[in-house]
C-alpha cells in the first residue's frame, strides 16, 4: 500500500504543470517583418494558425513592415524572452540588415527555427525579349536605361556587384518587399528585379522570366538558368524564413516552439508545408537552436566582405 502510494505521488508531480511541457501565458504575438500579401505574410499566417490547431496556443499575426525586416526586430529585441512576442522575417534581417544600424546586433535575438529556403533569381518581364543576362547587357549597351527593383539594401548592393560584373549602368527602384518588386515588373516602374520565390505565379503563367539564379545552385522553376557564380559573379543572395525571438529566451522554450514547428512542417497534409513546396520548392529547411545561431553569425561574417567588395 506504502509502495502504491508513493507510485501514486510520483505520477502526481509528473503530470504537475512544474514538469509539464511549456505553455504560453496568453496570446502569441508574430510579428511578420514585412507587409500584406508577400511571401513571407502568408507563410508566418498559415503557420500561426496551424500552430493554434496542434497546440490550442492562440497565435496572433501582425505586420510590422520596413527596413528589411528591422523595423520588426528593433522592437522585438526589447520585448521579454518568454516566448509570448515572436519574429517571423527571413534571414538577412538578422544576418545583413543589422550591419546598417546602431542599435541591433545579431546577438540580440534567440534563434528558434527555419522554415523554408528562397529561390532567388534574377527576372524580367517576358515581353522584354531577354532570356539571359547577356540579353541585358546586351540591351543596356544599345543604350536602354536599366532600372532594377530591390526590396533592401542587401539586394540592391547585389544588383549593383551584378551590373559591375556585366560592366553596364543600373538605377535603383527601392520597394516594399518581394512583392513589390514584381509589381514594380509588371507596371513597368523597372525591367529587371529580384524574386526570392513569390514570383512562382507570374513565371508559370509566362509574364516574367528567369534570367539566372541568385542561390548556390539553379532554381527549381528554371533549372536549366545558369547561376550568377556560374556567370562569373561570386554572388549568393538566397535566404530562409525564420522564426526569431528576444535574446536570453530559455532553451526549453525555444525548443518547444521549434518542435511544433518542426511537426507542422513534416507532415504532408499540412497547409504550410503545401505552401512552401509551392512557393519555395522542393521542401521546408528546418534548421534548429544553436546550430542556426552558428548559421547566422557565419553569414552575417560573410555578409560583411560581400560589402567591403562592394565599397570598393
Amino acid at each position: 500500500m506504502k509502495k502504491s502510494l508513493l507510485i501514486a505521488v510520483s505520477m502526481l508531480a509528473l503530470a504537475s504543470p512544474a514538469f509539464a511541457e511549456w505553455q504560453p501565458d496568453g496570446p502569441i504575438r508574430l510579428w511578420i517583418g514585412y507587409g500584406a500579401g508577400g511571401g513571407t505574410d502568408v507563410q508566418g499566417r498559415t503557420l500561426a494558425k496551424e500552430i493554434e490547431a496542434r497546440r490550442g496556443w492562440k497565435v496572433v499575426p501582425e505586420n510590422k513592415a520596413g527596413e528589411d525586416g528591422t523595423v520588426m526586430s528593433a522592437q522585438l529585441k526589447s520585448e521579454a524572452p518568454d516566448g509570448q512576442t515572436l519574429g517571423f522575417a527571413i534571414t538577412t534581417t538578422y544576418d545583413f540588415a543589422p550591419m546598417n544600424s546602431d542599435n541591433l546586433s545579431p546577438e540580440d535575438f534567440t534563434y528558434i527555427t527555419t522554415t523554408a529556403g528562397s529561390q532567388m533569381a534574377v527576372l524580367a518581364r517576358a515581353d522584354s525579349g531577354w532570356e539571359t543576362l547577356e540579353d541585358l547587357q546586351a540591351a543596356a549597351a544599345g543604350g536602354e536605361q536599366i532600372v532594377w527593383a530591390n526590396w533592401g539594401t542587401q539586394v540592391e548592393a547585389g544588383a549593383e556587384l551584378v551590373a559591375r560584373g556585366l560592366d553596364i549602368s543600373v538605377n535603383h527602384l527601392r520597394t516594399q518587399g518581394g512583392k513589390g518588386a514584381l509589381n514594380a515588373l509588371v507596371s513597368m516602374d523597372a525591367n529587371v528585379g529580384w524574386g526570392g520565390g513569390v514570383q512562382k505565379p507570374l513565371v508559370e503563367a509566362g509574364v516574367l522570366k528567369i534570367l539566372a539564379s541568385a542561390e548556390a545552385t539553379p532554381v527549381a522553376l528554371d533549372p536549366a538558368k545558369p547561376t550568377l557564380k556560374d556567370m562569373g559573379i561570386d554572388l549568393n543572395l538566397g535566404y530562409q524564413y525564420i522564426i526569431t525571438a528576444p535574446d536570453g529566451l530559455p532553451d526549453e522554450i525555444r525548443d518547444e516552439i521549434g518542435a511544433v514547428v518542426a511537426e507542422i512542417l513534416a507532415d504532408p497534409e499540412s497547409e504550410t508545408r503545401q505552401f512552401i513546396e509551392k512557393q519555395y520548392p522542393p521542401a521546408p529547411i528546418v534548421t534548429q537552436g544553436d546550430a542556426l545561431r552558428e548559421q547566422i553569425l557565419a553569414t552575417y561574417a560573410s555578409n560583411i566582405e560581400m560589402m567591403k567588395a562592394f565599397a570598393q
